[in-house]
């Protein structure tokens, strides 16, 4: 069988023989919505358990929309559309007006967005005619004081400035926070280095996972941030393989981010009832793909279908490399899988979690990896390295077999894999 794999901006095909597939793993073929500007705005007349934007926007001056960063894959501007214009309509039918509108790029403890970046993400209407900041993780912070979990919350200052708050992003599955989106944009989003830092530390407590929400004690933090924070309004998207906008929540941040997660499990969620000896997976291309370490996601979704010691193969450009200056010498700087896995909670790091919770699958699995990247750098990272996807269905049969199975996963940032006989973990 002859299948196309997203590679950055193109494509790769794969040829896997049938006795070796035993499926393909997509999502449910579900059209985008048909006019998104016109679903946004119902999105906004109909708040799920809140009051209007425009209502809450009644007597304030300014207001700051948190926007995702450009390696979140959120749809804000496609032909025919703006998500963000509605939203600035409702604000400006409260009486605030255009020149106190700020956009904060939530890029938690990423780098700034370039000035292209922008334009590509958000629309040159927006870049032209308000401010568009990007969070900087080390620089303008102020404290909202302790959590419960006796971490200091730290958040751009613009938060606590400005008058109204509203969240906006993408609603999938996460694999240490167990969804993006709603409470996300807060901490990591907008967040300070050692806030972050702390939140993160906790990937490998237990409760942690892929779709946990209710036990994890990442995700717990990350409400309790965004509920001292006091934001005020939702505004998130569900996207299809197509990286189409197929529906949209708006209201309460808890509430209408339930609902959303509700949606991104009928939407994401693909049941299987064995686990294979091998999967191969797409990140789904740019942007994705830009960095292994936001292919670590599509990394974390494969290992929910392959046996323990069988083989993960993941396709991805990686432009950038790692794209994380500490995931890098974290992996590059250890002597060995197990010492990352020991490393106290105390010491670890922005990006040395990756590396830390990432250390598991390495251990458990082969994971070879088809990129730009360099064969040395990648296995002095613990990675395998595959030249081409025919490089990597060599090497599977040289572990499994000439009859090994399968699955193929062409959106594996998106899709959320699990057992039959898995219960729902969400809520």
């Amino acid at each position: 069988m002859k299948i196309n794999l997203k590679y950055g901006d193109t494509y790769k095909e794969l040829n896997l023989p049938d006795k070796n597939l035993l499926k393909v793993l997509e999502l449910e073929k579900v059209p985008g919505l048909s006019d998104v500007n016109q679903a946004t705005i119902q999105a906004l007349q109909n708040p799920i358990k809140s009051k209007r934007l425009k209502e809450l926007a009644k007597d304030k001056k300014t207001a700051v929309i948190v926007v995702s960063d450009f390696t979140r894959g959120t749809p804000y501007k496609r032909p025919g559309h703006n998500l963000l214009v509605p939203i600035i309509e409702e604000l400006n039918a409260g009486g605030i007006k255009n020149e106190n509108i700020t956009f904060l790029v939530g890029t938690g403890a990423h780098r700034p967005h370039t000035d292209k970046e922008n334009r590509d993400n958000f629309g040159n209407e927006i870049v032209d005619n308000f401010k568009v900041l990007s969070h900087e993780c080390d620089k303008d912070l102020v404290s909202f004081g302790k959590l419960s979990t006796g971490n200091e919350l730290l958040v751009n200052k613009l938060i606590k400035d400005s008058d109204l708050v509203v969240m906006t992003g993408l609603i999938t599955t996460h694999y240490f926070g167990g969804y993006s989106g709603g409470r996300k944009g807060i901490l990591p989003g907008v967040a300070g280095r050692e806030s972050i830092r702390a939140n993160h530390a906790m990937v490998c407590r237990t409760g942690v996972g892929i779709a946990q929400l209710k036990d994890n004690p990442i995700n717990l933090e990350m409400e309790e941030a965004a509920s001292k924070t006091g934001v005020d309004f939702l505004v998130n998207v569900v996207i299809n393989d197509k990286k189409e906008i197929v529906s949209i929540v708006a209201g309460d941040l808890k509430d209408a981010f339930f609902t959303g997660v509700e949606a991104c499990n009928k939407l994401y969620k693909v049941k299987i009832d064995h686990l294979a000896d091998a999967v191969i997976a797409s990140a789904g291309g740019y942007p994705k793909d830009v960095n292994l370490y936001q292919t670590m996601k599509t990394m974390n979704n494969a290992r929910q279908v392959v046996k323990e010691g069988g083989t993960i193969v993941m396709l991805t450009e990686s432009r950038e490399g790692l794209g994380s200056d500490a995931f890098d010498k974290w992996l590059s700087r250890a002597s060995s899988l197990d010492e990352l896995l020991s490393t106290k909670e105390k010491d670890i790091v922005v990006g040395g979690h990756t590396a830390v919770i990432n250390s598991k699958i390495l251990k458990r699995n082969d994971v070879y990896v088809v990129s730009s990247m360099k064969k040395d750098f990648l296995e002095q990272r613990f990675f395998k390295y595959a030249e081409s996807l025919e490089d990597a269905l060599d090497k599977i049969k040289s572990k499994h077999g000439d009859d090994f199975k399968a699955y193929v996963m062409p959106q594996g940032g998106l899709i959320y894999p699990c057992l039959e006989k898995e219960q729902s973990r969400g809520l």
